[in-house]
């Protein structure tokens, strides 16, 4: 029972081994790959936001920043931006925003 299965594998080897070297199948692969174009890159603005708090006791993000993280969710195809997270470190602050779908 084991000298069977260890010839099957044997003998599945031995065949993938000789279809991967066949140069008919690299050279219709390398054609399927030169004939479809590559998707372009998306280019998305960042979610993540910095600004100096001045060590203010409030914590929240200017209006011009939440205004960018808004713009970025919209690109995205989203309706709201919200803060998922903040970070301070002295008097920077910085905020990781998030995209959701609207309200209603």
């Amino acid at each position: 029972m084991i000298r069977q299965v260890g010839f099957k594998i044997a003998f599945i080897m031995a065949a993938v081994a000789m279809l991967s070297a066949c140069p008919s199948q690299h050279a219709t692969r390398n054609a399927v790959d030169a004939t479809s174009p590559a998707p372009a890159a998306l280019s998305l603005a960042p979610l993540q936001y910095s600004w100096n708090t001045d060590y203010s006791a409030m914590l929240s993000p200017p209006l011009d920043i939440r205004a960018q993280a808004l713009a970025a969710c919209v690109e995205r195809g989203f309706d709201r931006a919200f803060m998922q997270s903040i970070s301070i470190n002295e008097d920077q602050a910085t905020a990781y925003f998030s995209c959701r779908g609207s309200d209603q």
